[in-house]
């Protein structure tokens, strides 16, 4: 219960214009709208969106681009993604919104088949009232055989991870939800880019599988590009690389840690008795955790991890501006205003294939213009969306944000335009 402490934003954004459909609009008192029992303790929280501004340009036409905030605890996972600002209609976004929101959701697939996916949000989240829970990780089983029993509760992920051997459950059980997916085509099944477990956590060798199996989030209206959305891949900069392009595992990972040493340290109770902590904090904010174990080979953890993030998530930001001024480069070169038909008589930027041409811009050419916003645009948000700032994997991110400047230099080429950020 101690996770309740870390609450949603208590602002407009809770009940944001883009709600889901019979969940509160803006001009309620969102402030008391938690789940009963609940208070607003830590109410401030980021907005992504006023601290960095170009997210709304890299995702334009997509619900990161409308509401963008510090996450809350998972006790709030299904209030969260009811009243969040990115499910714009409940009807047309479909269920596979809620799949790492509650272990109930897992039982309607189990029960009802994959094709839970693909019916309309609101007609699945109503059933739904058990948040991430105990369930997520243990499968209502907390002990067997005298032994803590985990079970990965995502039937995607099993299959993405069945081929390695080499995983440990206590990772995967993290790892199930804090990794990267996109939605199929057609059956909208949450799908997970890797066929051979951690050797294809590779950055470019997922972005090759997005590519061959045609997976798209959204089209870019002003350039045609089709796009992908990322979500946190956690588990990749732990554990993920193939030791040919990218190194395999993080650091800590190699010497044998999983999630749950720095993020579920153990601790002691009045009565002796010795158990996991299932706060899920930053180590950096766990003292005990420091003195006890960190410090036997850190002088100074906190300070360490500091500087790795100020050093890449600078370098993060310069990447996601990079990629706003070669899509506003590439939108003089081939989109024209026109318009808009969900709106009568306004004007909207869209992809003009002759203005391109006019341009000096040929088919050929387009097409590989509209993969380097999506690619670049890849590598900056597989970066961005991971959470740790460089913390876990300093190697992992800048080999990220190396790869997107190196696709952005060349598209600078073709478009004869500079995008410095």
């Amino acid at each position: 219960m101690a996770n309740s402490t870390n609450t949603p934003p208590a602002s407009d954004y809770n009940g944001g214009e883009y709600c889901a459909e019979g969940y509160p609009s803006k001009t309620e008192d969102v402030t008391s709208a938690l789940p009963e029992g609940y208070q607003y303790v830590d109410a401030n929280k980021l907005d992504y969106l006023e601290t960095n501004p170009e997210i709304k340009t890299l995702g334009k036409g997509y619900g990161y681009a409308k509401y963008y905030t510090e996450p809350a605890s998972h006790v709030f996972s299904v209030w969260t993604v009811t009243h969040n600002g990115r499910v714009s209609d409940g009807a047309k976004t479909k269920a596979a919104c809620i799949t790492c929101k509650s272990p109930q959701y897992s039982n309607l697939v189990d029960m009802e088949g994959a094709e839970v996916h693909a019916r309309p949000f609101n007609d699945v989240v109503g059933e739904i009232d058990e948040n991430i829970s105990c369930a997520s990780c243990h499968a209502n089983t907390p002990m067997k055989d005298g032994k803590v029993y985990l079970e990965v509760d995502r039937a995607e992920w099993v299959r993405s991870m069945g081929a390695d051997a080499g995983n440990t459950i206590e990772g995967e059980v993290c790892g199930q939800c804090h990794c990267d997916y996109s939605m199929a085509p057609g059956t909208s099944i949450p799908t997970s880019p890797y066929d051979n477990g951690r050797v294809d956590m590779v950055p470019e060798k997922a972005l090759q599988w997005y590519d061959d199996h045609e997976f798209v989030d959204w089209t870019y209206a002003s350039t045609g590009a089709k796009m992908l959305a990322i979500r946190h891949a956690e588990y990749e900069f732990i554990y993920g690389g193939d030791n040919d392009i990218l190194p395999m595992g993080s650091h800590m990972q190699n010497l044998g840690y999983d999630c749950g040493d720095c993020h579920m340290a153990t601790t002691t109770a009045e009565d002796g008795t010795v158990y996991a902590s299932h706060e899920w904090i930053s180590p950096l904010d766990n003292k005990e955790l420091i003195d006890r174990d960190c410090s036997s080979c850190h002088a100074d953890i906190v300070a360490e991890v500091r500087a790795i993030q100020n050093e890449i998530d600078p370098a993060t930001t310069v990447l996601g501006q990079r990629c706003e001024q070669f899509i506003k480069n590439l939108e003089i070169k081939v989109a024209t205003e026109q318009d808009d038909a969900a709106n009568p008589g306004t004007k909207v930027l869209k992809l003009d294939e002759e203005f391109a041409t006019s341009n000096g811009i040929d088919a050929t050419t387009l097409a590989r213009l509209q993969w380097l916003q999506r690619a670049s645009c890849y590598y900056w948000n597989l970066a961005a969306a991971e959470n740790s700032e460089g913390a876990h994997n300093p190697t992992y991110y800048k080999y990220c944000l190396d790869k997107g400047n190196e696709l952005l230099d060349e598209g600078d080429k073709l478009l004869g335009m500079s995008s410095a950020a």
